[in-house]
């Protein structure tokens, strides 16, 4: 899965980490309204298949197939959770430092604060099989547009597709396998 896009206003990074290996992707985004409105039911779950912004995602929110996803990117593919998936975002944290701490600063926040949801929310570790990747807010995204936020998203590099949500307990771990992932920076 690579997302590779710029902007004028935005630029974010994509990370997945595996047991004990880190692989770094290149996703710079634009900010953009909510994509199709009816994509979400009335209590804000994914209701049927469309696309939305890549700045309101939400815990629970899976993601379908990104495959074809190639220059600039400021939507995703949404699925209702029942239906095979690749993805699925489970944290949306907010970096809490004023002053932009530097790409690298970012992404070990990221790598800690996600671990931690991972854990204290999902109650799932990297040993049970868990590949997480996260959203980055990179230097022109903080300080142009106040973004701060990093999501959080399970990845599922093996599996044909996963049904169910891990945020609302209904994903299955057994499904999962662990992979060995190379350490690539761009």
């Amino acid at each position: 899965m690579v997302w590779r896009a710029q902007s004028l206003a935005v630029r974010r990074s994509l990370r997945r980490r595996a047991p004990f290996v880190r692989l770094l992707l290149p996703l710079a985004l634009v900010a953009a309204a909510c994509g199709g409105e009816d994509v979400r039911g009335e209590d804000g779950r994914v209701v049927t298949a469309g696309s939305w912004s890549v700045f309101d995602l939400r815990p629970g929110d899976c993601i379908g197939d990104v495959s074809d996803l190639k220059g600039d990117a400021d939507e995703v593919p949404l699925v209702p959770c029942s239906e095979p998936h690749a993805q699925e975002v489970f944290a949306v944290v907010r970096h809490p430092d004023d002053a932009y701490p530097g790409a690298g600063a970012v992404a070990t926040f990221a790598d800690r604060a996600c671990l931690t949801a991972l854990e204290a929310d999902l109650d799932l570790t990297i040993d049970d099989g868990i590949a997480f990747s996260y959203l980055l807010p990179t230097f022109e995204g903080w300080n142009e547009n106040g973004d701060r936020s990093v999501v959080c998203v399970l990845v599922f590099p093996e599996e044909a597709g996963m049904i169910g949500s891990f945020v609302d307990g209904t994903g299955d771990a057994s499904r999962l396998t662990a992979t060995d992932v190379e350490t690539s920076t761009p």
